[in-house]
């Protein structure tokens, strides 16, 4: 039988637990089903990868990352790409000032996590309010890509948590996707425009993107979100 080989492990604050964890870089296996999954392209295939692999990666054994906010699993995954293969990253992008494809460089080990404290809840009159959350992996998964409207709904049917009304708590996840939509589409335009607001604050990784232009002139901009450089 030939050896196993010891698997270092490091620390990493989940940043909406705000406790450390423990994790252990990835391996050879889990470096193939990432490369499998982008090369697929299918955002299927991607999100159930960094499932796979976040979780299997985590050695605390009370962590169910499909309960995790999906800016949790963005930051997950960072961590442990910084830990198994180091943090720069070359990554093709649009320059804004000439929309041609230029190369720039990241350091992963910049990145942040923009979480604005923002209310959970939102007031729709004296008797309701919306109970609100971020959602996880499985749900942004789900999200329609066919559209801003479209992703925008869908984001919302997720990011509700539960409807307070009249002294009693509705869990939103208990309800069939056509009663959800019937009660969103109840909400006045004001109201939706507060849920807009919470979302577009919802928290994800940030990171600075660099490059040198054909003028020789230092240029760089931000990027949002794991799907700029996964």
């Amino acid at each position: 039988m030939l050896p196993k080989i010891n698997v270092p492990t490091f620390k990493v604050k989940v940043p909406s637990l705000e406790r450390e964890i423990l994790m252990r870089p990835f391996l050879v296996k889990e470096e193939k089903i990432l490369l499998l999954a982008k090369q697929s392209q299918d955002k299927e295939q991607i999100f159930l990868s960094l499932n796979q692999v976040v979780q299997g990666c985590i050695v605390d054994e009370e962590i169910d990352v499909l309960k995790l906010p999906y800016y949790d699993i963005e930051y997950l995954f960072v961590q442990l790409r910084i830990n198994s293969i180091g943090g720069s990253v070359e990554v093709e992008i649009n320059d804004p000032d000439t929309e041609k494809k230029v190369k720039a460089s990241i350091e992963l080990a910049d990145i942040q996590i923009k979480a604005p404290k923002s209310k959970n809840s939102i007031k729709i009159n004296d008797t309701t309010a919306l109970i609100m959350k971020y959602p996880t992996l499985d749900e942004i998964s789900k999200v329609s890509t066919e559209n801003d409207v479209d992703s925008f709904f869908d984001t919302l049917k997720y990011s509700i948590k539960a409807v307070f009304h009249e002294d009693e708590n509705y869990e939103f996840g208990n309800y069939s996707d056509e009663e959800k939509t019937d009660f969103i589409d109840s909400l006045s335009v004001a109201d939706i425009d507060k849920c807009r607001e919470f979302i577009s604050k919802m928290p994800t990784v940030e990171v600075e993107a660099k490059w040198v232009n054909s003028e020789g002139t230092n240029k760089s901009t931000k990027l949002k979100g794991i799907n700029s450089f996964f």
